[in-house]
């Protein structure tokens, strides 16, 4: 299997080679490095770099010495974004062959890099996640929360969700989204919210009529689970009685409606939560109940280390296409973490990034040693 490197230097490298004094792939690979080591931003990943210069000359075999910040900067803003995330994809490809069951969609903003000057709008990444293998498996940029329904689409045109059942917050509640997970071969289960107004008000009224020893529809609660101080657990409740949405033309590939109360007990006082839900599939009530809460992972397997552990909160770089290029480099770096499992089992991505940033030679050795081996 090829190593990381052998992967990512089928890059095209825009920059004109009059003047270019440093190679694609060495930038790459530095910037793995200064990823692993807790750098969201240039100048300081420049610095740190330089104070490393002879590792990295002798590594790299590099005749010009560590590029400048400016220099990162500027290949970072033109490497094309899509390519990138291309070979990305092919990547995870190969060195993932079992995908799992259940992927998640859902938008994650980058704060740092606000454009506070021309409208003052954050960027989302939408990203796609293995949840059962907490892996990335690819991402798209939009300039700002509103516009996440119409990149949804595209981002199910460029990753394999065949066989797969898809989870998306209401955000992805849409005849269009709907549309597109089927045709690519693959089957839902979106939220419902006040975005689908109807939908929502049609499943409600469903469960609320129909007591739980109606024959057509299926139950099941947990058992209590003790969280963060309190008690909670959840009612399932499926059913394939979809003709009682109103609008079926535009909801013609839902299959089966579903129901998820939540119970939170703390400190003497009891909170209910309703939850409503349509799926493309005649699925088990266990199978409705994973996919439900497969999609937290994405949340708290994802976008909380990336925010957390990986400082992508901080990341300032927002020229040209350096955000989403740099966001494309953090889940590369997230998924090599995830996926080393040289320090035994149980270590967490924190203590591994601790690891990394103390001896190079656990980086050297995720980058050139434990991909290919998987």
């Amino acid at each position: 299997m090829k190593t990381l490197i052998e992967h990512f230097e089928v890059l095209e490298d825009p920059r004109d080679i009059r003047g270019k004094r440093h190679e694609l792939k060495n930038i790459l690979v530095m910037t793995v490095y200064g990823v692993l080591c807790g750098f969201t931003d240039f100048v300081n990943m420049a610095d740190f770099l330089e104070l490393k210069e002879e590792y990295f000359v002798t590594l790299l075999k590099l005749e010009n010495g560590i590029p400048s910040h400016d220099c990162f900067s500027r290949v970072f803003a033109v490497i094309n974004a899509k390519k990138f995330m291309e070979i990305f994809i092919e990547w995870i490809k190969e060195i993932v062959k079992e995908k799992g069951r259940f992927l998640s969609i859902d938008g994650k903003a980058v704060i740092g890099a606000t454009d506070r000057v021309n409208g003052g709008n954050t960027p989302y990444i939408v990203s796609a996640f293995l949840s059962e293998i907490g892996i990335s498996v690819g991402q798209l940029k939009v300039n700002d929360k509103s516009n996440e329904e119409a990149t949804i689409p595209k981002l199910l045109d460029i990753i394999d969700i065949k066989d797969m059942i898809v989870t998306i917050d209401a955000v992805g509640t849409q005849e269009n989204i709907t549309n597109k997970i089927i045709k690519n071969k693959g089957d839902f289960v979106l939220k419902v919210k006040d975005n689908q107004k109807d939908l929502k008000d049609d499943i409600k009224t469903y469960f609320d009529a129909n007591k739980e020893e109606n024959l057509n529809i299926a139950v099941y609660t947990t058992p209590p689970e003790k969280c963060h101080g309190r008690l909670e657990y959840r009612k399932y409740y499926l059913s394939f009685e979809t003709n009682v949405i109103s609008g079926k033309d535009k909801w013609k590939t839902v299959k089966a409606i579903g129901k998820v109360t939540t119970y939170k007990e703390e400190k003497g006082k009891t909170t209910i939560k309703d939850s409503y839900y349509i799926s493309s599939k005649k699925m088990l009530l266990q199978t409705f109940e994973e996919a439900t809460r497969s999609h937290w992972n994405i949340e708290t397997g994802l976008h909380w280390k990336l925010d957390v552990i990986m400082n992508e909160d901080r990341s300032t770089s927002k020229v040209g296409n350096s955000i989403e290029n740099l966001s494309t480099v953090r889940k590369i770096v997230f998924n090599l973490a995830r996926l080393d499992s040289s320090f035994g089992e149980n270590v967490t991505l924190k203590k591994k990034m601790t690891r990394y940033m103390l001896d190079f030679s656990n980086i050297e050795n995720l980058i050139f040693k434990v991909i290919p081996s998987i």
